[in-house]
């Protein structure tokens, strides 16, 4: 054992003797650099080469400064019989020996750091310092007053200290009322930093955080946050799976923040049990205006529990439970609840099981109630009898100005009596009819004229069936024979939008498909410029096998072979060379 001490401290000896050498050479040529201007490259402006490097089966992208390239290159040039010049790279260091400890811990000089070569790679060919602020940029805007730098400042600072990538986007919009983000990977951890930076903000009114794997922890954080803020007024936390105990907390934070306005918790896994507290929602977050609740999995018991509390709130003015499974006992109570309830304006039952039996308590909760404005309840089971049922309501109420029944198995015939209906009766005060994918005969159309002679009259559907064949509607400033896809990919190319986004916003479950209906929903959510008919236009040609799905695959492949505007280069999809023509022909707008 004292021999491998004797050994282990004799390395350490050489080993300091060596670094002190090295201190000692820089000590000794400092003097001959004192008289002299050492040339600094900045950096930042220097040219970058690339070099292709091998590592395994796969290739990688060497980025190295011109500056540490020409430092490598550079031939050491002999000052022996010349004086130097004030420009010309000093003569190297000629080795000497320092044994004082003092000068061993000696700093490098400043001008050494600036020359040391700056070497960057990445799998991807991305070049990784086109991201990196150049040393003399601040991180704070020159135009941000103190308190934006001091929110940014917590918000840097609280990331540092919980190990997460600061977001740009969120830094770029804490001195904006409103914060978006949407599909961001942020986990609870980032939005943990997000909360602490907005504690004791005065500025951001509404905050935008769908879809950013929040989960139960994540909803935690922005509760916590909101005990304190009373600024944010408008919260969305869809599609984060916050589940029931991220759902309690923001129930319990309502109770004493009485600020929150609208309140969006769709896609948030909650079932049946998870009712009772939203109930407690809304018997106890006064100043609530809008709850979404879409996406979600509640069935009979879940809808009884929230029938109750919706007959006895009169605050509550928007409620979207589309996308859930209501059906039988927990949808009649859904409707029932509509007989003593003054205060919704807009219900959206879509995407449910109403059939004949819950129409039947719809149309007479329609008779009573005078307040409720809006009604969709599209895409159910609306037969021919739930539809008598419903129009009994229409004709007998006062109340409902927006009816939408669209995605119903309805016929031209009985979209005829539907609409002679809202013409003859006195008391129906409808004046919109969203009927959009519903084909209706030329009869309809002479009745909606009519009506449309003497009162504000609106009303959305799909083809004119006329005596010899099928007619398509023309109505004036549309034009229905615009190719949908081409529509598709500038709506796409003009907001930066790539298929992988596309399909990454609406295939929740990764199966690289999803419904002509998903898909028609997530372009009217995403405002797509196109009406109901041009929509059902583009998916038809979306959905070329006619399986009833959108597949991505195939979306991506049409834009290769239709548009040839995708092109494999390097591992790499990138737009082709003829873009920009293809553009420019088609009358877009854009860059290359």
């Amino acid at each position: 054992m004292g021999n491998k001490l004797m050994a282990m401290k004799a390395a350490r000896e050489q080993l300091d003797g060596r670094e002190t050498d090295d201190i000692g050479n820089q000590d000794a040529n400092s003097k001959h650099d004192e008289n002299q201007n050492f040339p600094v490259q900045n950096t930042s402006d220097t040219k970058r080469e690339t070099q292709t490097v091998q590592i395994g089966n796969r290739s990688a992208s060497l980025f190295l400064s011109s500056a540490s390239i020409n430092l490598s290159k550079a031939k050491p040039k002999d000052t022996s019989n010349a004086k130097q010049s004030p420009s010309t790279t000093p003569a190297p260091i000629s080795r000497q020996t320092t044994k004082t400890k003092r000068e061993k811990s000696r700093l490098i000089p400043d001008e050494m750091i600036q020359i040391r070569p700056t070497r960057e790679f990445t799998f991807t060919g991305y070049d990784i310092m086109a991201d990196v602020a150049s040393p003399e940029c601040s991180d704070d805007d020159e135009d941000d007053d103190d308190n934006t730098r001091q929110i940014k400042s917590t918000y840097r600072n609280t990331c540092k200290m919980l190990g997460v990538t600061p977001a740009s986007s969120f830094k770029n919009q804490v001195a904006t009322p409103a914060i978006t983000m949407r599909s961001h990977p942020t986990g609870p951890e980032g939005v943990r930093a997000m909360a602490i930076a907005l504690v004791d903000n005065q500025v951001v009114t509404s905050l935008d955080l769908e879809d950013n794997g929040l989960f139960t922890d994540g909803a935690k954080y922005i509760a916590e946050m909101l005990h304190k803020n009373r600024t944010i007024i408008d919260l969305n936390i869809a599609e984060n799976l916050i589940g029931t105990e991220g759902v309690r907390a923001i129930a319990d934070v309502l109770h004493v923040n009485h600020k929150i306005t609208s309140l969006d918790i769709s896609g948030s896994g909650l079932v049946d049990t998870d009712a009772l507290v939203l109930a407690d929602i809304l018997q106890n977050a006064p100043c609530l205006r809008e709850l979404i609740l879409s996406h979600n999995k509640f069935c009979g018991e879940g809808g009884m529990i929230l029938g109750s509390a919706i007959a006895t709130n009169d605050t509550l003015r928007i409620l979207d439970l589309s996308w859930n499974h209501l059906r039988g006992k927990g949808a009649m109570a859904i409707v029932a609840a509509l007989q003593k309830n003054i205060g919704l304006r807009k219900l959206d039952i879509s995407w449910n099981g109403y059939g004949k039996d819950e129409c039947f308590i719809l149309s007479h909760a329609l008779q009573e109630n005078t307040t409720l404005k809006e009604l969709d309840i599209s895409n159910n089971r609306l037969n021919k009898e739930a539809i008598k049922h419903l129009l009994d309501g229409i004709q007998n109420g006062d109340g409902l100005e927006t009816l939408r029944i669209r995605g119903n198995p309805v016929s031209p015939e009985l979209a005829l009596a539907i609409i002679k209906v809202i013409q003859e009766s006195e008391n129906c005060r409808i004046q919109q009819l969203d009927m959009g994918d519903i084909d209706v005969n030329e009869d309809f159309v002479s009745v909606v004229d009519d009506i449309t002679m003497y009162r504000p009259f609106e009303v959305l559907y799909s083809n004119v069936l006329k005596h010899g064949g099928l007619q398509k509607r023309e109505v004036e400033g549309i034009d229905y024979n615009v190719n949908m896809v081409d529509e598709l990919f500038k709506y796409m190319h003009e907001n930066n939008y790539r298929v992988i986004d596309l399909m990454k916003w609406l295939d929740k479950d990764g199966s690289m498909s999803v419904s002509r209906e998903e898909f028609k929903q997530g372009m009217k959510t995403a405002q797509f410029p196109l009406t109901e008919f041009q929509l059902d236009k583009m998916v038809d040609e979306l959905d070329m096998d006619g399986d009833g799905e959108v597949d991505f695959s195939k979306l991506e492949k049409m834009f290769v072979i239709n548009f040839g505007m995708i092109q494999y280069d390097n591992g790499h999809y990138v737009l082709a060379r003829n873009t920009k023509n293809y553009l420019q022909a088609k009358g877009y707008s854009g860059g290359e």
